[in-house]
């Protein structure tokens, strides 16, 4: 009894599961663009409101159902609009074209001269098989309803102005695009630098020989000219090479982009002393690269340099090295570069005749007072180098000392002694000596007085 229940289970669960599985259905879902049939890659798909899957990038998903009731499936994607419907329990295969949300274009247009709209243009917008034409009402605009993701071609008529053509590419928001009409008789005249690509303002523009304007802070001048026509067009400007081209004018010349070369100016390098002297044999350097040695006069030139700002450097032995920039503006225009001396420490040592220090001793270096000597008898001052130099050591009590002395160029220190010898002291002197006068005095007047008492004794010797 209790076997045949199990078998009696068993085999209902083998029913339940074969009924089950015949019954699961699969369907597949291919989702693309209505429009050029393109594959749509990760649309998310809803199934009975649920978010159940996305399609790979090939715009397909894969769903098991039970099979037992009708599909509610939902698919959205960004820039589309949703796709809503029921589907059999049956299908095994599902194709889905998303539409395209529709979007507003709106097209601005202006006179690029007096920025004015321009109104009654003619506005044609097309793609993939669909052109819209409209005309611009007063405001100068004009509204299209056009699909997300798509790339429009856009040609512009108006009236007495240069045709437009460009593309908008519609993403996925409405979009409001401005142009700028182009008068039919406006001729642009744009001016750069050649090297630097930088607009040249206050650049001369002159059209068969006719100055006919400066360009602006851009660079660019605008002239009304009658197209078909051949014209000389020359552009000057101080600094730069005159450029002349003779063309023709065509209704499809819009802007006229001209770039011109900078023109030699040359400039002259003048190198002194610290006196003003000129040095002659210097090596002057100009963007880092050698441009030569100056002359006897200390001048050097290079005629090759155009307007602009260069570093200069300027290297000789003996002298210490100098750099700076120049601004190159003037026609052969001189620069002058002052070079101090190279120079060096001098210890001088002051001592008297009998090697002690000297301390507090005045220090005269070409007459001119720089200090005093140290506790030690020392003083250092810096020299320059193959200079001579006349040195005096003074103090009180003793005699002055001097000497010349020039330091050689690559010697980093050098030395130099003063010896100061002992003056007299004319004040012992003049005491010794005035002692010794008053000595002298005394004993005259001792042996004065002696002769006088010796000469009274005889006269009286004599009376007697």
């Amino acid at each position: 009894m209790y076997s045949q229940r199990h078998r009696f289970l068993f085999a209902l669960l083998c029913v339940i599961l074969l009924c089950s599985s015949v019954q699961a259905t699969n369907l597949q879902i291919s989702v693309q663009d209505n429009i050029d049939n393109s594959s749509v890659p990760y649309a998310t798909v809803f199934l009975n409101g649920g978010n159940i899957a996305r399609t790979n990038t090939l715009g397909q998903v894969y769903l098991t159902h039970s099979g037992l009731n009708d599909l509610q499936i939902v698919v959205s994607k960004t820039g589309y609009d949703d796709w809503v419907k029921t589907v059999s329990r049956n299908e095994t295969a599902l194709l889905v074209n998303l539409s395209r949300k529709t979007l507003t274009l709106k097209v601005s247009l202006f006179d690029s001269d007096t920025l004015v709209p321009v109104s009654g243009a003619l506005v044609n917008i097309s793609a993939e098989n669909v052109t819209m034409g409209k005309q611009t009402e007063i405001s100068g605009s004009a509204l299209f309803g056009v699909t997300a993701s798509t790339l429009y071609s856009v040609n512009i008529e108006a009236a007495n102005y240069q045709p437009r053509r460009t593309t908008i590419d519609m993403a996925l928001e409405n979009r409001d695009v401005q142009y700028w009409l182009l008068p039919g008789n406006r001729f642009a005249i744009e001016i750069k630098d050649k090297n630097g690509k930088a607009p040249l303002p206050d650049a001369e523009v002159r059209i068969n020989s006719a100055l006919v304007g400066k360009t602006d802070a851009k660079g660019r001048l605008v002239i009304p000219v009658t197209r078909g026509n051949s014209y000389t067009i020359e552009i000057s400007k101080t600094g730069y090479q005159t450029y002349t081209e003779s063309r023709i004018i065509s209704d499809a010349d819009a802007i006229y982009s001209v770039e011109i070369t900078k023109a030699p100016i040359g400039a002259f390098i003048f190198v002194v002393d610290e006196n003003r002297v000129a040095i002659s044999g210097a090596d002057v350097y100009i963007n880092g690269n050698l441009l030569g040695s100056t002359n006897q006069y200390g001048r050097s030139t290079s005629p090759t340099l155009v307007s602009g700002t260069y570093p200069v450097e300027i290297r000789k032995a003996g002298y210490v090295t100098v750099s700076r920039p120049i601004q190159v503006s003037n026609v052969n225009e001189d620069y002058m570069f002052v070079m101090p001396f190279e120079n060096a420490v001098l210890t001088l040592f002051v001592k008297d005749n009998e090697q002690k220090i000297v301390p507090n001793a005045s220090i005269y270096v070409n007459g001119n007072v720089l200090g005093m000597t140290d506790d030690r008898g020392q003083y250092n001052t810096r020299l320059n180098f193959n200079t001579p130099y006349n040195i005096t050591a003074s103090k009180d009590g003793y005699q002055p000392a001097s000497i010349q002395k020039q330091v050689v160029s690559g010697n980093a220190t050098a030395s130099a002694t003063l010896t100061l010898e002992k003056s007299l002291d004319w004040g012992l002197i003049a005491t010794i000596a005035a002692g010794i006068v008053g000595i002298l005095v005394l004993f005259a007047v001792i042996r004065m007085i002696g002769h006088k008492r010796k000469r009274h004794h005889g006269i009286r010797r004599n009376e007697i």
